[in-house]
């Protein structure tokens, strides 16, 4: 849950409530004569409230776990009794506590208090917070030096801290080319390649790479080029390989640490939390986005179970006895899994998949789009341009450039200007449409993304990465008035009323009614983990928002402010109501849509576009429906 500004959400996608915030102190060697529990087929769960993240492990049988509550109250500490499954203490920390992790002795144990700029220092005996580091910027992944002297942080500074623990003095740092989500110490068996001395690894999340460092010196050795976006890590029992969790290219990276070189192992989705259990034979990943936990034979690569945890699996670590793993869920709970572990059957093979699109391709990726009349306009950010697509032919007429990253777009209600956020520019583009071309610019602080219009074409709507929504006057193409937020919105809906314009703050987890003419807020509505793309209903008595982390569709009654859900297979970002009635909801992370009967509340349809789908928009008058993919085209859904 980076502060940091918010990047094309292709890029910025994970920048949640600390997505990915702890790797416990590696054990040592794990003995075969620990007890290992057999596995009954049932995986035992543990309520914890407050989005439940970071774990460390002691080996005297309890475990410390963050919950940082998404900042909606003071951060916590659970201590948690292994051998009884219970909370035996809860220690006040900083505000989003993500990482946490013990030193050797297990005497102190160090928290990343991420929004209170600092790293807590909790005193195990008495279970209390005894004194702060400060930071620069907010703090993530933690490491101790194998000296136990050192604290290497990293924050959104993008920066890794090198820290005297007995001075609480900065030593160094180094520049990152992204934030860092989890950084691993090397092993301190010097019988394992000998890199107990020197080396910290450091997987830079939005950067995709993992980078080789020398803690001592803190100079960089190595960068291993992955893509994607690297998170957690854990190194082989006998030191040779690091394995790195990818939480966007859906593989586990093997990387052989005396060549260089690497391979992929297939996930079922993204990776996030990762550990080695079972004797360390078995490598746990936690799909972060598919609510399940992927086991995988380290010996040959092959997946052995797949275990369909629900919610949002964040952090794995080793319980006390070396085989069994805990894992982190987001959504209140911490699931103990023993080695045959597995909470149902295989599934049963998938449906056909349903055909019933076309495909309209374009040289790179696709982000938003918009339709009126016989034109859709399709932004393609990585090309700076905004595509012409002929809705009567299914073609690609011209494309014509714009500003730097643009991103959603938005037409008037008589089709003859658009206006398209480049969030790079920071300014939004006024396009003149029987010319294809940008005839003015609108500047703004910070990184534009959504936009939305009024219904009497007079006035823009647009968020940026300042946590600003702002209005504009179009006659004059300035701003006239803004409204703080409680995080950046990737997301707007202009009421048919005239008077209201709904704001999703993503990962604010909220969806905000406001009054546009006041620029107040009217209604807040709860939602939690990070709300998306909106609808409203042709007689405007509920509001439909989908849901990124949640895998649901929240169904908010506007008369009432009560909401309800419904279920979808992965989640939810872009979504427009069809003229069918249906919803139309794209799947970010599982390259799906689905179609939710918002009548009878159930999904109806499922059709597989495989890539990344990301916004949706309705074609009336062919009753079609088109959803740009980053993966690089559009589809148009009959």
């Amino acid at each position: 849950m980076s502060r940091l500004p918010t990047i094309l959400i292709a890029m910025a996608i994970g920048a949640t409530l600390a997505v990915g915030c702890s790797s416990p102190t590696e054990p040592g060697p794990i003995s075969a004569s620990l007890p290992a529990g057999p596995g009954d087929g049932t995986v035992a769960r543990m309520a914890l409230p407050r989005a439940p993240l970071g774990i460390a492990v002691a080996d005297e049988g309890f475990a410390y776990i963050t919950q940082p509550d998404h900042g909606f109250s003071g951060g916590t500490l659970a201590r948690v009794d292994l051998k009884g499954r219970t909370v035996t203490a809860t220690i006040p920390v900083g505000r989003v506590p993500s990482l946490v992790i013990f030193n050797a002795e297990r005497t102190r144990a160090y928290v990343s208090n991420q929004w209170s700029d600092n790293i807590g220092i909790v005193d195990v005996a008495s279970g209390t917070q005894i004194d702060t580091i400060p930071t620069v910027g907010d703090p993530f992944a933690l490491a101790l030096s194998p000296d136990g002297g050192s604290l290497l942080v990293t924050t959104n500074a993008n920066r890794l801290f090198k820290i005297d623990l007995a001075t609480k003095r900065i030593l160094g740092s180094i520049a990152l080319p992204a934030t860092s989500h989890h950084i691993l110490m090397a092993p301190r068996d010097e019988s394992l390649l000998n890199l107990h001395d020197r080396f910290l690894y450091v997987a830079t999340r939005d950067g995709g790479s993992v980078m080789e460092v020398n803690w001592r010196q803190m100079t960089v050795s190595r960068t291993f080029t992955l893509g994607g976006r690297p998170q957690d890590m854990a190194f082989s029992p006998n030191g040779e390989e690091l394995y790195v969790a990818n939480e966007v290219s859906n593989v586990l990276h093997v990387i052989d640490l005396a060549t260089g070189t690497f391979t992929n192992i297939p996930l079922a989705g993204g990776g996030e939390g990762l550990a080695l259990g079972n004797d360390g034979n078995a490598i746990y990943v936690g799909l972060v986005f598919a609510g399940a936990v992927q086991v995988i034979d380290r010996r040959d690569g092959e997946t052995v179970r797949l275990i369909p945890v629900g919610g949002v699996p964040r952090e794995i670590a080793l319980d006390y006895t070396g085989r069994d793993v805990l894992v982190s869920n987001e959504d209140g709970w911490v699931d103990f899994i023993e080695p045959n572990d597995s909470l149902v059957p295989p599934p049963p093979p998938p449906p056909p998949p349903d055909t019933g699109y076309t495909r309209v391709g374009l040289s790179d990726g696709a982000l938003g789009v918009a339709v009126s009349g016989d034109i859709a306009y399709v932004t393609r950010p990585y090309a700076n341009m905004v595509a012409r697509l002929d809705l009567r032919t299914n073609s690609v007429t011209p494309s014509f450039p714009v500003g730097n990253v643009p991103c959603y777009i938005v037409f008037n209600s008589t089709g003859t200007r658009a206006y398209e956020a480049n969030q790079f520019s920071d300014n939004v583009s006024v396009i003149d449409v029987a010319t294809n071309t940008q005839i003015a610019t609108i500047p703004l602080t910070g990184d534009p993304l959504p936009v939305a219009i009024s219904t009497d074409d007079h006035t823009l709507f647009v968020t940026t990465n300042a946590n600003q929504l702002f209005k504009v006057d179009l006659a004059t193409n300035t701003v006239t008035g803004s409204l703080a937020l409680p995080a950046t919105s990737h997301h707007l809906l202009t009421h048919p009323n005239g008077d209201l314009v709904y704001v999703a703050t993503r990962d604010g987890g909220t969806v905000l009614e406001v009054n546009w003419h006041t620029m107040t807020v009217v209604r807040t509505f709860f939602l939690g983990a990070r709300p998306q793309g909106m609808a409203i209903a042709a007689d405007q008595s509920e509001l439909y928002v989908a849901n990124e982390l949640s895998d649901v569709l929240h169904v908010i009654t506007l008369s009432s402010g009560a909401i309800t859900n419904v279920p979808l297979a992965g989640g939810g970002e872009g979504m427009s109501l069809g003229a069918d009635g249906k919803l139309y909801v794209g799947e970010v992370f599982s390259g799906l849509v689905q179609v939710v009967d918002p009548a009878t509340r159930t999904v109806v349809r499922t059709i597989t576009m495989g890539g990344t789908p990301r916004e949706v928009a309705t074609d009336a008058e062919r009753h079609h429906v088109l959803v740009a993919n980053e993966g690089g085209w559009v589809d148009i859904i009959r």
